[in-house]
C-alpha cells in the first residue's frame, strides 16, 4: 500500500465513529489534526494521583513537544453499551517516540493539574486553620493566580466540621506533598471526578465517609469465565486477601498548659478469626507523635482511630480483573453471580473500587494496523482493580508513610516580633512571638510576613531554670535574633533557645563605655529599661591584677564597687580609683540592721574570722574601763569628785543591750 493510500486510512481512523478510544487536547483541533491514540496504560487509585500514559500516531514527525505540554486533555473510552467514560488532566510530558513505516510516535503523559503542584516548592505559616481551610486557601490561589489551572482543577470537600489547627508550618515542602500530607494526617480520602462541561475538568474531590461514594456509572458487575462469546463486560477473576496487622495503636501526648499526659488506645475492629485475633490481639503501635499533639483526649482518640483504621484498611482486601469497562476509584458496584457471595445479603456484594490498573488498545483500520505492526485483534480493554467491601473506612496511611511531617534539619533563627509601638510582648507563660526570616510577604498577604504579632503563634522560652514561681525571667525583646529549635525535629513545635546577637543588636557596652574584642576579659548582664535609655548591670572584670565585680543601677549612679577600683573600661584600659570596695549613690542611702551593726577598722585578714567578732573592740573596752577605775581610785585618794565607772540610775540612762552576738557594742571602737 502507498504512502497516500495509508494516509487516507489514516484519515479515516478519525472520522469513524464509535472508536475504542479518542482524545481531544486543547480545543480538540490538535487531537483531531494530528494525533490519532493507539493505545492507553492508566494508572489510578484513591489518595493518590492518577497516570494516563496515552501513545500516539501521527503523519507529522515534527510537532513541537512544547505546543502539547499543559494542554487539557480529554480522554474518550467507550463502554460496552455503546455510551463513553471519559479522563481528563493536562499533558505535563510530551516524548516522540520513534517512527514506524513512515508515522511518527508520541507518548504523552496526562495528570490531575493537582498533582503539577509537586513542582511549586515553599515554607510557610498557616494559623488557626483548619487542615480544610488550608487545602481551600492553597487551591484557591493558584486558581486567582493561574487562569490555565483555574480552568483545569476544582476542589470539592465533603467533611464533618474540622478544629482549627493553631499553628501549621509547610516548610521546604511542595504545596502538592503538604495538602496530601494534612489530608492523611486527619484521615481525609480523596478520589478525582473527571468532567467535561466547559472543556476537561478534573474535580478533587475531598472525603470522610465512605457511605457517600456514589455507585459506579456500571453499578453491576458480572462474574463470569473468559470467553469471547460473553456480550457484557465481566470480571473474570476475582480473590480475597487477608493478612495479620496491628491489633491496636497506643497514642500518648505531653500538653505543658495542664501539666498533663493524654493517653489513649484504640482497638481493631477486624475480626480477624480465633487464631489471627490472638495473635493480633498484643501487636499494639504505640506511639508519641508530639507535644500538645491534639487539643483533649477525645481528640487524641480521634487521631488512634484514624491510624487504627488505616491499619485494618490492610486487613483484608479484594482484587479482580476482566474487561469490565466503567469503573472508576472511589465509586462502588455491585458483583454478581460469584459462588463465593451469592449468598451474601445485596449490602455485602457492594465493594468500593480503590485502585485500578487498565489497558485501551484502539481498533485502527485493518491495513494501517498491519502498516505498523499492531494487532488490529488485540483486546480492546482490559483492566485489574483492587476493591473493599463498601462502607468500610477507607482512611489513608499516614503514619510510618514518606507522608509524614518534615523534620528540622537542625536549629533555625527568628526575628521576635510583636505589636507596634511595643518593646516586650509577652504572656503568662513567658511566651514570644517570632517571624522565621524565610516568611515573605507573597505567601502572607493578610498576615504572617509583617514583623508584627500575628507572624507566629505564642512560643515557649527556654530559661536556666524555671520552677514554681521561681527561676530565670529574661523574655527576648522585639526586634532580637532568637535561636529556634523543635522539639523531636517537629517542624510545628518550635522553642526558643537562646538569643543571638546580630549587626543591628551588637554586644553590650558595660558601663556605657567600650566595646569587644577590646573589652574581652569582661562578663556580666545589662539590662535595659523598657522604652528608655537607662539600665541595671551586673560586671564582672576578669582583667589580670585588676580583677573587680560591680553592682550598679543607673538611677543615681548607685553601685557597690569591688576589689581593683576602676573607672569604666573603654578599649581594654582603665583609670584606677582605688581598692577595696565601694558602696556609692548620687541620691539617698541607708543602713538599717535590725539586730546590730559592727563598724571596725579592725583587720581580719583573709576573711578568717566570724562576721561579729568583737574580741579586740571588748578588751579595748575592758581596758578603757580598767584605766577609768584607777584614775577614779586615785582621784579619790585626793578628796576628788568620785568617777562614775558604772551605769547610771538616772530615768534618762539608755537600757544596757542585750547579751548576743548581733547586738555587741553600743558604741564604735577605733584604733
Amino acid at each position: 500500500m502507498d504512502l497516500n493510500s495509508l494516509l487516507s486510512s489514516f484519515a479515516s481512523a478519525f472520522n469513524q465513529d464509535h472508536r475504542p478510544l479518542t482524545l481531544e487536547l486543547g480545543s480538540g483541533q490538535i487531537a483531531a489534526e494530528q494525533l490519532l491514540p493507539l493505545s492507553l496504560d492508566g494508572e489510578e487509585g484513591l489518595s493518590r494521583a492518577y497516570r494516563y500514559t496515552v501513545t500516539c500516531l501521527s503523519p507529522d514527525g515534527h510537532i513541537e513537544l512544547k505546543t502539547l505540554l499543559g494542554q487539557p486533555a480529554r480522554i474518550g473510552i467507550q463502554d460496552a453499551d455503546g455510551d463513553e467514560t471519559i479522563r481528563c488532566g493536562v499533558v505535563s510530558q510530551a516524548r516522540l517516540a520513534g517512527a514506524d513505516g513512515g508515522f511518527a510516535r508520541y507518548e504523552l503523559i496526562i495528570e490531575p493539574p493537582f498533582a503539577l503542584l509537586r513542582h511549586r516548592k515553599t515554607s510557610r505559616v498557616f494559623q488557626d486553620l483548619s487542615a480544610p481551610d488550608i487545602v481551600k486557601q492553597i487551591l484557591s490561589e493558584h486558581q486567582a493566580a493561574n487562569p490555565a489551572f483555574a480552568r483545569a482543577q476544582t476542589l470539592d470537600i465533603q467533611v464533618k466540621p474540622a478544629p482549627p489547627r493553631s499553628y501549621t508550618l509547610q516548610y521546604r515542602e511542595s504545596d502538592f506533598d503538604f495538602i496530601v500530607r494534612l489530608l492523611h494526617e486527619e484521615g481525609y480520602a480523596w478520589r478525582f471526578v473527571h468532567l467535561d462541561e466547559d472543556g476537561p475538568q478534573v474535580e478533587l474531590a475531598v472525603f470522610d465517609d465512605a457511605h457517600s461514594l456514589p455507585a459506579a456509572k456500571l453499578e453491576r458487575v458480572r462474574f463470569h469465565r473468559s470467553d469471547a462469546t460473553e456480550e457484557e463486560d465481566g470480571l473474570t477473576e476475582w480473590q480475597a486477601a487477608r493478612q495479620i496487622v496491628p491489633g491496636g495503636t497506643a497514642l500518648v501526648s505531653y500538653d505543658y498548659k495542664p501539666v498533663y499526659t493524654q493517653q489513649i488506645q484504640d482497638d481493631s475492629r477486624i475480626d480477624q478469626g480465633q487464631t489471627g485475633q490472638a495473635l493480633q490481639s498484643s501487636l499494639t503501635q504505640y506511639d508519641t507523635p508530639g507535644l500538645y499533639y491534639a487539643g483533649d483526649e477525645e481528640q487524641l482518640g480521634r487521631y488512634a482511630q484514624l491510624r487504627q483504621q488505616a491499619n485494618d484498611l490492610q486487613a483484608k482486601s479484594f482484587s479482580g480483573s476482566g474487561s469490565v469497562r466503567g469503573l472508576q476509584p472511589g465509586e462502588w458496584f455491585r458483583l454478581d453471580d460469584h459462588p463465593a457471595h451469592d449468598g451474601d445479603a445485596a449490602e455485602n456484594r457492594e465493594f468500593v473500587v480503590t485502585a485500578q490498573s487498565f489497558q485501551v488498545r484502539n481498533n485502527l483500520p485493518q491495513d494501517l494496523a498491519q502498516h505498523i505492526g499492531t494487532e488490529s485483534d488485540a483486546t480492546p480493554f482490559a483492566t485489574s482493580i483492587q476493591a473493599q467491601r463498601r462502607g468500610i473506612p477507607l482512611t489513608p496511611a499516614y503514619a510510618g508513610t514518606e507522608l509524614a511531617k518534615p523534620t528540622s534539619l537542625g536549629v533555625q533563627t527568628a526575628t521576635v516580633v510583636g505589636p507596634a509601638g511595643e518593646e516586650v510582648h509577652t504572656d503568662q507563660h513567658g511566651r514570644i512571638k517570632v517571624q522565621f526570616h524565610w516568611q515573605r510577604p507573597d505567601e502572607h498577604p493578610t498576615i504572617g510576613a509583617s514583623l508584627d504579632d500575628k507572624s507566629s503563634c505564642w512560643l515557649r522560652v527556654a530559661m536556666p531554670s524555671a520552677g514554681a514561681g521561681w527561676g530565670h525571667q529574661f523574655i527576648p525583646r522585639i526586634g532580637q535574633e532568637v535561636l529556634v529549635d523543635f522539639i523531636e525535629g517537629d517542624i510545628d513545635r518550635p522553642v526558643i533557645t537562646g538569643v543571638l546577637y546580630n549587626g543591628s543588636h551588637p554586644t553590650p557596652d558595660f558601663s556605657g563605655a567600650g566595646s569587644l574584642p577590646a573589652n574581652k576579659t569582661l562578663s556580666g548582664i545589662k539590662s535595659k529599661e523598657h522604652q528608655g535609655g537607662g539600665y541595671n548591670e551586673l560586671l564582672f572584670d576578669d582583667t589580670p591584677g585588676e580583677v573587680r565585680a560591680k553592682l550598679s543601677s543607673e538611677p543615681g549612679k548607685t553601685q557597690l564597687n569591688q576589689g581593683y577600683l576602676a573607672h569604666p573600661r573603654s578599649n581594654g584600659k582603665a583609670q584606677p580609683r582605688g581598692d577595696g570596695f565601694e558602696l556609692r549613690t548620687d541620691h539617698h542611702g541607708a543602713i538599717r540592721a535590725a539586730h546590730g551593726l559592727l563598724l571596725t577598722t579592725e583587720a581580719q585578714n583573709g576573711a578568717s574570722g566570724k562576721q561579729l567578732a568583737r574580741e579586740h573592740a571588748q578588751s579595748q573596752l575592758d581596758a578603757a574601763l580598767s584605766l577609768s577605775q584607777a584614775l577614779a581610785e586615785t582621784a579619790s585618794g585626793q578628796l576628788a569628785d568620785t568617777m562614775e565607772t558604772g551605769p547610771r540610775k538616772s530615768a534618762r540612762t539608755m537600757p544596757k543591750p542585750a547579751r548576743r552576738a548581733t547586738a555587741t557594742c553600743s558604741t564604735t571602737p577605733t584604733r
